[in-house]
């Protein structure tokens, strides 16, 4: 179910900024991550894949375009959102192997 919001909201966004819209894939990315985690919100609320990726995307969306800032050592801020992807891809991956 996730996949099939995040390739919505990819079309969408493709769509915009195929159409000169301000705002597009380019910018909307983040709201990508909150689609993957509100489709797997949607198929178990009990995911724990799906709350990680939709609190980490409602952050990144936060931090991007509203005032939430996260005071974090820039080398931390830097490393912290792309390790933090490849540890929920390895612990899906596992989950799903082990399944």
């Amino acid at each position: 179910m996730g996949i099939s919001f995040a390739l919505i909201v990819m079309g969408v966004l493709v769509f915009l900024e195929r159409m000169n819209a301000p705002y597009g894939l380019k910018d909307g990315w983040p709201w990508v991550i909150v689609a993957l985690g509100l489709g797997g919100l949607y198929k178990n609320t009990r995911s724990v894949n799906g709350w990680l990726a939709t609190i980490v995307g409602g952050l990144i969306v936060g931090s991007k375009y509203y005032s939430v800032h996260v005071g974090l050592h820039p080398t931390i801020k830097t490393f912290f959102v792309p390790v933090l992807l490849i540890l929920i891809g390895v612990i899906c991956l596992w989950k799903f192997t082990k399944d």
